[in-house]
């Protein structure tokens, strides 16, 4: 649909506090529009001059990861007076029934993407295969990502998790917050998984459902943390954090979950605690 300059969507964001650079572009995207896609959208942004993207209600289906890799770029769904934590319900990047081996979007850059939906077919098993929606890459990291409000559905897809934030170089200082992961119909494996060169890292205020574990943890580079402030929480069922058995560093705080505290990990508090986890103030399960 291509770049807007003024008008209702430019008041809109300034009024609400997200736009504050008088020389940020905004581009809208319209799913119906097959000729000015997302990623056209990205493309068009400057790196570094606080652009926006703004997806109209709609699905986007993608035969191909959308790459998030333009510095300081804000990606908003648009509100149509429905519930945000719902939004990306109606503003979703959506896999083509033949795109079966990778996530739909990945974010290799510092960006801000708000009230999006993921929804991947991804069958792979290993690194960051099985994931909706990649912070980092294979040859990649990123730095400053904030996610809020997004929904990550499985929908009886392939996907096995998620959000993955896995690279080949540090992920640091990202905040997932207000998002919801849910199974529909079949458990996710993880709702997030994590693993690599990863620093401070911010889960908080989200939902999961359907999901085995909420947060899943693969092997961690030592030395970069601390790596996980993880608090705020709610979770349905499944596990409120599955280590696998890896080292980390991080706080689990403040967290609501429907399994007692035994049931609530992969291992005991106090293992967990000898790998470098510490707890403090969760809620679980009341007895009856």
């Amino acid at each position: 649909m291509g770049e807007l300059q003024t008008g209702g969507i430019i008041e809109h964001l300034g009024a609400i506090g997200l736009l504050k650079n008088p020389k940020a572009r905004v581009l809208i995207v319209d799913p119906s529009d097959t000729g000015f896609t997302l990623q056209d959208a990205i493309d068009e942004t400057v790196a570094g001059n606080g652009d926006f993207v703004v997806c109209l209600p709609g699905g986007q289906t993608v035969t191909q990861a959308v790459n998030f890799n333009k510095s300081g770029t804000t990606v908003i769904g648009v509100h149509r007076g429905v519930n945000p934590m719902v939004l990306g319900e109606y503003c979703a990047i959506l896999a083509d029934a033949g795109y079966t081996d990778g996530p739909v979007g990945i974010i290799s850059a510092p960006t801000t993407i708000i009230g999006m939906g993921f929804a991947s077919r991804d069958t792979g098993a290993t690194f960051f295969s099985g994931a909706a929606l990649l912070i980092g890459g294979a040859a990649a990291g990123a730095f400053g990502v904030w996610l809020k409000q997004c929904r990550f559905p499985k929908w009886g897809l392939d996907n096995r998790i998620g959000l993955a934030l896995a690279g080949g170089a540090a992920i640091s200082d990202a905040l997932i917050e207000e998002c919801t992961f849910e199974g529909v119909t079949q458990d996710f494996s993880a709702g997030i998984y994590m693993q690599g060169a990863l620093q401070n890292i911010t889960i908080r205020r989200n939902q999961f459902r359907q999901c085995t574990a909420a947060v899943k943890l693969g092997s961690i580079a030592d030395g970069v943390g601390p790596h996980m402030f993880y608090h705020e929480n709610f979770i349905e069922d499944g596990l409120t954090l599955d280590s696998q058995g890896n080292t980390a560093d991080g706080l689990v705080a403040g967290n609501w979950g429907e399994l007692a505290a035994a049931s609530s990990y992969d291992a005991s508090i106090d293992t967990l605690i000898a790998q470098g986890i510490n707890f403090s103030g969760n809620h679980y399960a009341e007895a009856t």
